[in-house]
């Protein structure tokens, strides 16, 4: 198994992925009232999958900024992309958490929401999602330009442990 800093580029590309499906979903849930349920809930399955690959891709993340020496540019751009991609953890974190009590809001009250009023919910969801989608396609544009422009991938290789 390569060590825990190379596997970083690998694993950053499923959470914005998912994390950028998922609103589709959402979306098409909203347009499709009668499939919505099942919808909705291949949305929040995504959304489960991609926070737990945020969790996955800011600890891969750090052992990378461990082996970093560099130049100060170096340095500022993976700072810089860490406060993107913890702002990306915090802003999915949060509609993670309201979507899915937005989903169990009906089988804890045992009845559905009023339609205008989950759909009115939805759309302030979406929303909300945007901002994560773009503080995740942000974070994920820094982490192209360390890799692309400033070349942190050629970096010395990690002790053994």
């Amino acid at each position: 198994m390569p060590p825990w800093n190379h596997i970083h580029p690998a694993i950053v590309h499923f959470p914005i992925a998912l994390l950028t499906v998922a609103p589709l979903l959402v979306l098409l849930g909203l347009l499709w009232p009668a499939q919505r349920r099942g919808i909705l809930s291949a949305a929040l399955l995504l959304l489960l999958l991609g926070g737990a690959g945020l969790l996955l891709a800011l600890e891969s993340g750090e052992a990378v900024e461990r082996y970093a020496h560099g130049s100060p540019e170096l340095i500022a751009g993976l700072r810089q992309h860490e406060r993107l991609a913890q702002r990306a953890m915090l802003v999915f974190g949060l509609l993670d958490a309201a979507f899915l009590v937005l989903w169990a809001l009906p089988l804890l009250r045992r009845r559905e929401l009023s339609p205008r009023l989950q759909r009115g919910l939805l759309v302030l969801w979406l929303a909300g999602s945007a901002a994560g989608v773009l503080t995740l396609g942000l974070a994920g544009h820094a982490g192209g330009h360390l890799v692309h422009d400033l070349h942190t991938h050629e970096g010395p290789e990690p002790p053994p442990d």
